[in-house]
């Protein structure tokens, strides 16, 4: 997907106290099923929000597009973006240190000197080639809610189809996955602004794990090389490209980011559509409408509803001038629904024309997967609505408990044919 000019912002970051506490209660209580009513309240009272601790918090679309493509405002070095999880300081700068090797935790000149060696595996012709692999993994997944019975398309489908994909890109061996995979479940804790300490804790540990064996595995795709992308980086590396940790780092960064989002982009995705049946229906009758289709539902839904930036220096942004180390939050799921920049923005509209929703951020960071995700989603579309198939839901559905990431645990659905 192209990416649009930033827009400019036209609204001045201001105090607010009535709007920090909806901001506050958003952020505090990240079960609820609807934030998008909170979103939407918290944007009309203050779409650029200055909160007691200095956190600019921004819900405006054309303030969060700016914010994501400015290039005063980045990663930093600290973990602001942690503040209100309350776990130990050494568990975050452990956290944080396997962090910063990946190109998603630094910024230029450094990101695009680790962002180069992978990006060539994401092109669109690369990302092409996967196609008739992504469509057997899809079919034969899909198989597995055959029958008025059904099953959970999150375990069944959303879960396992980006887990496929990125462990055979990697080059995870088949006989390792089913110890690699659940650590890398874990890591979605390291996206939540609010998490418990026992959570964090067991994804730091998981995290630990996952170097472990990734360097391991680097080491034998050096010794064996395959066609994969770490025997690739791992002779890339030798040539004076990645250092080991960066390749490592690199590594865990894609298992973690390839699988949670892509996994809640299809269970969200799917669920919105089962709410529309009109929406399903203008697929079925005009399967071109496809793309456009992933592209509003990740505007509609999106799997990350909050991104994160740090002022690197004195910065006038939103009329304010920012710090350095100071934070700004840019809330994506709300962006995505601002009536300044979409018409009727709480509406599902499969065949909405141009929409420059935020999902894959902006700027240097845009998500380098963004294709390979599409592709995904694109596939299993298409393969439910031109197959002689109907999908109904086929119980009550649960939301996991989170905000970074916004999905579901369990999804039931029936497939008849």
């Amino acid at each position: 997907m192209e990416q649009t000019p930033a827009a400019t912002s036209t609204v001045t970051a201001r105090r607010d106290d009535d709007a920090e506490s909806v901001f506050l209660d958003i952020m505090q209580n990240p079960a609820s099923d609807d934030p998008y009513s909170h979103y939407r309240e918290l944007r009309d009272m203050a779409p650029a929000l200055i909160t007691s601790d200095g956190t600019l918090v921004l819900t405006g679309h054309a303030e969060c597009d700016a914010a994501l493509r400015h290039r005063s405002l980045g990663r930093g070095d600290d973990m602001d973006g942690f503040r209100l999880a309350p776990v130990p300081q050494e568990q975050v700068t452990e956290v944080m240190a396997t962090l910063r090797r990946s190109m998603a935790f630094v910024d230029p000149p450094h990101h695009a000197r680790l962002r180069r060696p992978v990006s060539s595996v994401f092109t669109h012709r690369q990302v092409e080639g996967l196609r008739p692999a992504v469509v057997a993994h899809t079919d034969r997944l899909l198989a597995r809610l055959d029958g008025a019975a059904g099953g959970d398309f999150m375990e069944a489908v959303a879960k396992p189809l980006p887990e496929i994909v990125i462990s055979d890109l990697l080059g995870i061996p088949e006989s390792d996955r089913a110890s690699v995979l659940p650590n890398s479940q874990a890591l979605a804790a390291l996206m939540e602004p609010v998490t418990d300490a026992a959570v964090f804790r067991a994804a730091a540990e998981a995290q630990r794990a996952l170097c472990d064996y990734f360097a391991e595995l680097l080491a034998r795709r050096r010794a064996r090389p395959a066609d994969d992308l770490l025997s690739r980086l791992g002779t890339a590396a030798e040539g004076g490209g990645l250092s080991d940790d960066e390749i490592v780092s690199t590594a865990l960064l894609l298992l973690g980011a390839g699988i949670k989002t892509t996994t809640h982009l299809l269970g969200n995705g799917v669920r919105a559509l089962l709410d529309h049946p009109e929406q399903w229906e203008r697929l079925r009758e005009d399967p071109a409408l496809i793309p456009s289709a992933v592209q509003e539902l990740l505007r509609y839904d999106t799997p990350a509803q909050l991104d994160a930036r740090v002022a690197l220096e004195p910065t006038w942004f939103a009329g304010v001038e920012l710090e350095p180390g100071q934070t700004v939050m840019t809330v994506i799921g709300a962006a995505n629904r601002d009536p300044s920049r979409f018409p009727d923005p709480e509406r599902l509209d499969v065949g909405r024309g141009e929409n420059a929703h935020l999902s894959y951020a902006a700027g240097v960071h845009f998500c380098l997967g963004a294709q390979l995700a599409n592709l995904e989603a694109e596939v299993l579309l298409q393969r439910l609505v031109t197959g002689a198939v109907a999908i109904a839901p086929a119980g009550p559905a649960r939301r996991r408990i989170g905000l970074g990431l916004r999905g579901f645990d369990t999804l039931p659905v029936a497939l008849t044919r």
